[in-house]
């Protein structure tokens, strides 16, 4: 992370060298750039196992919720499902506020039955960005080129439960809508246009703390890559983008120790496509695992990732 920091200042303070003096306006990378907004999104992730007679997952974070000898010869499912309600907020062109409020919705199935259904309101977050660089347009020539360069801190706040308990006992700390832990978070993104053609990257990382119950989750690591196309038909701008996404996450803890049956990393393929319409913007992704990479054998694999969200600008 160290270099590639370093190398994206290099890149940056060779281009600001060059700026010329009459520049005064902040280069879109996409359509509604620099406006404030306001979104509702869906997503859902599914992870699936299959538990042999010695309790071990055949189809490989969720881990054995319940006794082994309960989930023998059994086919497990979680199903995590968010709708995130998301402000974000400009204060000038450099300082940009994100708020974020999850309802979430999730299941655990064996056999294809439900087990456990936990709906409630999550952690909310609030994130701080900083564009440390953006090109800037000239008012003595055209610009088909452009990139940013931002990062930004953030805070997870622990309002969501965290003991929701149901007949068949309370699910575990994953299924519940929040994590009883302050949670702080680090990001960096940059982004390249040439004309219609551009590149998006994000690299994020969450420090969890220890919740009133002694669980704490692992530094997480999530780095997200996309290259985009935009193209204008009939008033309405899209937005195809492909790439890739990669999860990392350490170990978890319990009352100081590791809990074997976790860490890993995951690796997705994406696919999506935006559409922009006046100051509305629609949004599907789908993200397809192509491997997991858990420690321990009672881990639960993801199978996939989907986002669909709408955005309203002003």
């Amino acid at each position: 992370m160290n270099k590639l920091l370093v190398a994206l200042a290099f890149v940056l303070s060779a281009n600001l060298t060059f700026a010329c003096d009459y520049c005064n306006i902040f280069i879109n990378i996409s359509p509604n750039d620099y406006r404030n907004s306001f979104g509702v999104y869906h997503h859902i992730r599914l992870m699936h196992g299959v538990y042999t007679p010695l309790g071990t997952v055949v189809l490989k974070h969720g881990g054995a919720e319940a006794p082994v000898y309960t989930l023998a010869n059994r086919k497990v499912d979680e199903i995590y499902r968010t709708y995130d309600i998301r402000g974000r907020f400009y204060i000038k062109d450099k300082w940009k506020t994100m708020v974020s409020i999850p309802i979430v919705d999730n299941s655990y199935r064996i056999d294809g039955l439900d087990k456990y259904r936990v709906r409630g309101v999550g952690d909310p977050m609030i994130i701080q960005n900083y564009q440390v660089y953006n090109t800037k347009h000239c008012a003595d020539s055209v610009s088909n080129f452009s990139q940013r360069f931002t990062v930004g801190a953030g805070v997870k706040i622990p309002l969501g439960s965290i003991n929701k308990t149901y007949a068949y006992g309370r699910p575990n700390v994953d299924l519940q809508p929040g994590s009883g832990s302050w949670d702080f978070l680090a990001m960096a993104m940059y982004s390249i246009r040439y004309k219609k053609v551009g590149l998006i990257t994000n690299l994020n990382v969450k420090y969890s703390t220890e919740n009133k119950e002694g669980f704490r989750y692992g530094k997480t690591m999530n780095f997200n890559a996309n290259l985009f196309y935009m193209k204008e038909i009939k008033g309405l701008v899209f937005m195809p983008f492909a790439g890739t996404y990669i999860e990392k996450f350490n170990k978890d803890f319990q009352n100081g120790g590791l809990l074997n049956d976790s860490g890993g990393a995951t690796f997705f393929g994406n696919l999506g496509l935006k559409v922009y319409k006046g100051n509305f913007v629609v949004t599907a992704q789908y993200q397809k695992v192509l491997e997991n990479q858990l420690q321990g054998d009672k881990q639960l694999f993801t199978l996939y990732r989907s986002t669909v969200g709408i955005i309203y600008n002003f």
